[in-house]
């Protein structure tokens, strides 16, 4: 059992290694990935270098926890996915809802537009957002489908090309109206119908008893 101290000690750390990622975040789409460094977000997070250091071994490493955390903003928990109770046309429901979320929110499209501005010349930021946010969150449904198939719900021959049709189809309707403010802008209302819309296809298609 930890001590008061040692409990001190560790929100402590928790609120540092926060307030490093907040202001990577900040400085990142303020200034592009190339032209932030290490010594501007210990400055900007009121820290010292060597504790940027301690939580995080280079920027490359900052940039793909900052990606993951945005990501994991987004996801549903582990133990949502693993919850017996929860029908899976409401975990995919949750599922479509949390992505259409990040790479629509303020912070997920200018993400992305930081990473489509720097990929050319720095093809490597590309690879690391892909790897941490993209195919974490289709890893996420991958398992979660392969488990959901054992058990009888689905039979899907590909699983990668099943959940590449899940989030097309969530994608596909209202995302790029939504990056691009073209109005009207979709409502809640809306968005939640055209993701019931897309679990309801994607049931036709891969559901065991279609």
């Amino acid at each position: 059992m930890l001590s008061p101290s040692g409990i001190y000690l560790r929100k402590n750390a928790r609120a540092k290694y926060g307030a490093i990622l907040k202001s990577a975040c900040r400085l990142f789409l303020k200034h592009g990935y190339a032209h932030t460094n290490m010594d501007a977000i210990a400055a900007d997070a009121s820290v010292s270098k060597q504790t940027v250091y301690s939580y995080f071994t280079n920027k490359d490493v900052l940039f793909c926890k900052m990606v993951e955390a945005e990501c994991a903003r987004h996801s549903p928990s582990e133990s949502m996915l693993a919850n017996p109770s929860l029908r899976p046309e409401e975990t995919l429901f949750r599922i479509g809802q949390g992505f259409l979320d990040m790479i629509s929110s303020a912070r997920g499209i200018a993400i992305h537009k930081l990473v489509m501005a720097e990929c050319e010349r720095h093809p490597r930021i590309a690879r690391l957002f892909f790897e941490s946010g993209p195919l974490k969150m289709q890893t996420l449904l991958a398992n979660y489908l392969e488990r959901q198939q054992s058990l009888g719900v689905f039979a899907i021959d590909n699983v990668e090309s099943a959940v590449h049709n899940f989030f097309a189809m969530v994608k596909g309707r209202y995302h790029l109206r939504m990056q691009l403010k073209i109005k009207p802008l979709p409502t809640k209302k809306d968005i939640d119908a055209h993701i019931r819309d897309t679990v309801r296809v994607f049931y036709r298609i891969y559901g065991k008893h279609a």
